[in-house]
């Protein structure tokens, strides 16, 4: 039905994006010491705390462009172990980025989550041609 989507590279893609993304969330809030003393207190007031901290504009933007790096990774990553396709299996990585996106915009301003929703799937694709580019014997 699908012809060239390779189901295992886009999962292989999906799980490298939110690896990646993960990753360096978590090391940008030890960096930054967001949320340190956070766990002196109750959980929903560190819960709290961190989100009001992300909420600041620099980290806002700081967090949008990591994580539009990992979608880079994981579009990457599909277009690496496609069978077939390579752009096309990290445009899939993209959208279920977008589709993501549109069940978290409530979590972020209206603006930043449009944003960010757009550039996804670019960005996917982005990570797919890098990888399309420094492998040019394998078919589009």
């Amino acid at each position: 039905m699908f012809r060239g989507i390779d189901v295992k590279a886009v999962i292989l893609g999906i799980a490298a994006d939110l690896a990646a993304t993960i990753a360096a969330m978590m090391a940008v809030m030890t960096f930054l010491g967001i949320g340190a003393g956070a766990e002196d207190l109750p959980e929903e007031e560190a819960r709290q705390l961190i989100e009001s901290t992300f909420q600041e504009p620099r980290y806002l933007l700081l967090g949008g462009l990591l994580g539009l790096l990992g979608t880079m990774i994981g579009g990457y990553v599909a277009a690496k172990f496609a069978d077939a396709a390579p752009l096309l299996n990290a445009a899939c990585v993209g959208l279920f980025g977008v589709v993501l996106g549109i069940f978290l915009i409530g979590e972020s301003p209206l603006w930043f989550g449009v944003i960010g929703i757009l550039l996804t799937l670019p960005a996917a694709v982005a990570g797919g041609v890098l990888w399309r580019n420094r492998n040019q014997a394998r078919p589009i």
